[in-house]
């Protein structure tokens, strides 16, 4: 019984800070009918339409690859930290940055071809890029 008050006393403000999120989350959301603007499908009527949704599609996969390209570098950051002298685990914290460098010339590439595609099908300008 002691130990469970102390281990209260000691981790309790923490375990009930970590809990108040999930509180507050706790409450029942309004549902919301859809409405034929908001429906999934109604949304594409057009060549331009299609192209701002492949344009949204490659923003979020720029975005993941930016912090997809954050992870690798501190990854390999820790790794050279780590190393200890020995070449193995270097070699493996340079490629580790290598393909953080990759990541980043895809996520450049993934800002580009939206508009490469709007360019090839000759829609004009995006609105959403």
């Amino acid at each position: 019984m002691k130990k469970a008050i102390a281990f209260t006393k000691e981790f309790g403000i923490s375990i009930l800070s970590l809990a108040l999120p999930v509180l507050a989350s706790a409450q029942i959301p309004v549902p919301v009918p859809p409405t034929p603007s908001t429906a999934p499908g109604a949304q594409i009527n057009s060549v331009q339409s299609v192209l701002n949704i492949v344009c949204v599609v490659f923003s979020w996969l720029f975005y993941f690859l930016v912090a997809l390209t954050v992870i690798f570098i501190v990854l390999a950051a820790f790794k050279y930290l780590f190393a200890g002298g020995d070449a193995e685990k270097v070699k493996a914290a340079g490629s580790m940055l290598l393909y953080a460098a990759v990541a980043v010339g895809v996520a450049l590439l993934a800002r580009a071809i939206p508009l490469v595609i709007a360019n090839f099908l000759g829609a004009g300008t995006l609105s959403t890029c």
